[in-house]
């Protein structure tokens, strides 16, 4: 992952093939949950939703906190990998100044808060922007 690091344990990535953007909504056409973190996890919902904290990386662009909530509605196992269906990220609409998710971006998940006996005091989870060279998305150019 280049220079961005993240402890690996706690790793979780959600990629996509297409990502399609409406008003406050970003739908996600072939995305699946990924990473080393899954060999830890417990199983999850058929659906469900996580809530993904921006804010350490876009707080140079965003006056604000910038928070999506990313939803999915069926899930299907496969060896390290977790199909999600109708995966939606939610976000609020006056983020204009957000450059948008591309098909060759994907997310980076920090869970590391997120353990069983912490998960309950820690709503969000810190989330970043990979870009297509593996590197973390750079919002000041």
């Amino acid at each position: 992952m280049g220079k961005f690091l993240l402890s690996e344990r706690f790793r979780l990535e959600i990629h996509w093939q297409k990502c399609t953007h409406s008003e406050g909504e970003i739908h996600f056409t072939g995305a699946y949950f990924s990473g080393p973190v899954l060999k830890e996890a417990v199983e999850l919902n058929q659906a469900d939703h996580i809530t993904l904290d921006f804010c350490k990386q876009t707080m140079i662009v965003v006056d604000g906190v910038y928070i999506g909530t990313f939803a999915w509605n069926g899930i299907e196992y496969s060896e390290n990998k977790i199909f999600l269906k109708a995966a939606v990220l939610i976000y609020d609409e006056e983020l204009k100044n957000i450059p948008k998710l591309n098909d060759t971006d994907y997310l980076v998940i920090d869970t590391r808060s997120h353990e069983n006996e912490k998960h309950n005091y820690n709503a969000l989870y810190p989330t970043y922007v990979v870009g297509k060279d593996d590197e973390l998305y750079d919002y000041r150019r």
